[in-house]
């Protein structure tokens, strides 16, 4: 019998469990085997999968790419299906006679114990129209004479004199391959059999792919069990704030380097992760959920993600040398009227609206800021802009919360101009209220278009939205775990438009034709926030229509700002934020009751 199953014959108490455990493990010498299977149980035992299906694995992928062992019923559901996906693309490419060229780029820098494993996982392959490219590096350990010693016609070897790095290596391989796909095996990783047809497979299948990538098996060492799979649905800002794809797994045509260059060759650190953010700002690239490739963290002892850097101020340069760059866009077609709630943080409506002013289109776009009782220095500063005619104005003599506000600017808007919801500490990129446009009346059965959320570096409240996310740098959190408001997640994703069932109102575009469909926003019940949800739901399930996030749409939140300042007057505080519910003196003024449930 089993640990586990004592414990769940005999007890109930988690508590009782762990105790036993914690014995086992002071006396780890005399109980390892036994000690092994009690860590596997307990680790089961607090374990609950994040998804019931793979649909739901999708969505999970997209913002936590690692699942962790013991693999639970649902994990090894999903992983089942990835395997069938890639049986399922392989049958379609055996019906092909016009099967292209592959070529393996391998770089190799003294690893003369373990290539032999990583050629044999080529060589082996089900798919023989390859050519397998070993770029030897300089090597010191006798690698270039076993290399040598391999006879197959598939293999071209090439020599540098001096070690020069993995990009150079690599470089020498992109220059010299035939093959009109490109692939990458790292010497210290392993491909399945099927890796390679499946990869032709999928460029056949996604005939407008310029890239792809799939997910990879993680050990420790040769001998060791999987501890872990990594994959995730091509989430591109995900890819921005911290790197989720190995080249081990990654495979593009070969005339992507015409527009995207070769590897840079200043970089030690981060090379991989590089090449692959400037092939996604320029290419069309795909995620395809199979399971073929093996990621090795420890086989080998000069690993370039052993090399001793200052790993945030590395990253951070690779970040910014691929930072986001606006997109081009159509000139507004129709009128918005942007409404702003807004309570304190002069600096912060200061940054908000000069981002919207500074605009060629400007002239297109109305912007209504409402004052929920700010002091005189912020009310001084909007009347000062209202004065030049910048901006139309509301100023209450108290703090109604974001919904009513906001509400309140609609009904001073233009009857025919769209509708963009903006928080007062939202920062807009370049062309991102033209981008939103153009994605409003570009799907026909779009209801709401909210842009990338970017929150700034430094907020640990990120990871409960995206937990595979370094906090440390930018990420986008409008896709969340959090809300888990991710729907429709296509299962060969080009990272470009996703569906929502929920869109946080801190940038939201509405047309003009939905709005007056709606009851607008539901003040009474969600004087602060619940407001949105509401409204999303009426959108979907009243209306018929959905919600996207468009892809070219950025915006920068700095997240609650008004809110700390909220703080400092308690009872403000305790209705709007923490009640979410009017004061009974003004509820009565507005007409508004509490309903039973709400108390």
């Amino acid at each position: 019998m089993s640990f586990m199953e004592f414990f769940l014959k005999k007890s109930n108490s988690y508590k009782y469990y762990k105790s036993n455990y914690e014995k086992l493990r002071k006396k780890e010498k005399v109980y390892s085997a036994d000690l092994k299977r009690q860590k596997r149980d307990l680790k089961l035992f607090r374990k609950k999968a994040d998804f019931i299906n793979f649909d739901e694995y999708l969505i999970n992928s997209f913002v936590n790419p690692i699942i962790e062992t013991p693999f639970v019923l649902q994990d090894k559901r999903c992983f089942s299906f990835m395997d069938h996906i890639g049986k399922y693309l392989r049958d379609n490419l055996s019906n092909s006679n016009d099967l292209p060229l592959v070529s393996v780029i391998m770089p190799t820098y003294n690893r003369k114990d373990i290539i032999k494993k990583a050629i044999d996982s080529v060589l082996s392959q089900t798919y023989s129209n390859f050519e397998l490219i070993i770029v030897d590096d300089g090597s010191s350990d006798g690698t270039s004479n076993f290399l040598k010693t391999i006879d197959d016609d598939r293999l071209v070897l090439q020599s540098h004199t001096n070690n020069k790095g993995v990009a150079s290596a690599r470089n020498t391989g992109l220059k010299i391959a035939k093959g009109e796909i490109i692939t990458y095996l790292d010497s210290d990783n392993l491909w399945e059999k099927e890796y390679l047809e499946t990869v032709v497979a999928a460029f056949f299948k996604i005939d407008d792919a310029d890239a792809i990538y799939s997910g990879q098996l993680l050990y420790k060492d040769f001998d060791d069990e999987v501890y872990g799979v990594r994959f995730a649905s091509y989430n591109k800002p995900l890819l921005h704030n911290r790197n989720y794809i190995d080249m081990s797994c990654f495979a593009h045509k070969k005339d992507v380097c015409s527009s995207v260059g070769y590897f840079d060759e200043n970089l030690w650190r981060f090379v991989d992760w590089d090449y692959i953010l400037r092939i996604s700002n320029l290419c069309k690239m795909y995620s395809v959920p199979f399971l073929l490739s093996r990621f090795y963290e420890e086989n080998s002892s000069n690993r370039l993600s052993d090399i001793e850097v200052d790993y945030h101020n590395y990253a951070s340069k690779i970040i910014e040398k691929n930072k986001y760059t606006p997109k081009p866009y159509k000139d507004l077609e129709k009128k918005v009227s942007v409404v702003i709630p807004s309570y304190e943080s002069l600096n912060v409506i200061k940054n908000c609206i000069n981002s919207i002013l500074h605009w060629d289109n400007c002239d297109m776009v109305d912007i209504i800021v409402v004052d929920n009782n700010s002091t005189s220095k912020v009310k001084d500063y909007l009347k000062s802009i209202e004065a030049d005619n910048k901006i139309k104005l509301i100023l209450n003599d108290v703090n109604y919360g974001f919904t009513y506000a906001v509400n309140q600017g609609i009904n001073l808007s233009d009857d025919d101009s769209d509708i963009l919801l903006l928080n007062n500490d939202a920062v807009l990129f370049e062309g991102a209220i033209e981008h939103m446009q153009t994605c409003a009346y570009s799907l026909p059965d779009c209801g709401l278009v909210v842009p990338h959320e970017i929150l700034p570096g430094g907020i640990e409240f990120m990871k409960q939205h995206v937990p595979y996310s370094d906090f440390n740098f930018d990420c986008d959190v409008t896709p969340s775990k959090l809300h888990h408001n991710i729907v429709n997640m296509s299962y060969y994703h080009d990272g470009k438009l996703l569906e929502l069932d929920f869109a946080p109102f801190f940038c939201t575009y509405i047309k003009r034709d939905v709005y007056n469909s709606s009851l607008g926003l539901d003040a009474e019940l969600g004087r602060h926030y619940r407001s949105d949800r509401i409204y999303s739901d009426f959108i979907r399930h009243i209306l018929k229509l959905k919600i996207y996030q468009c892809p070219e749409s950025y915006v920068y939140h700095k997240h609650k700002v008004a809110t700390e300042k909220l703080k400092d007057k308690k009872d403000d505080y305790y209705y709007i934020f923490e009640k979410n519910q009017w004061e009974e003196k003004l509820a009565k003024e507005l007409g508004y009751t509490t309903r039973p449930w709400d108390v």
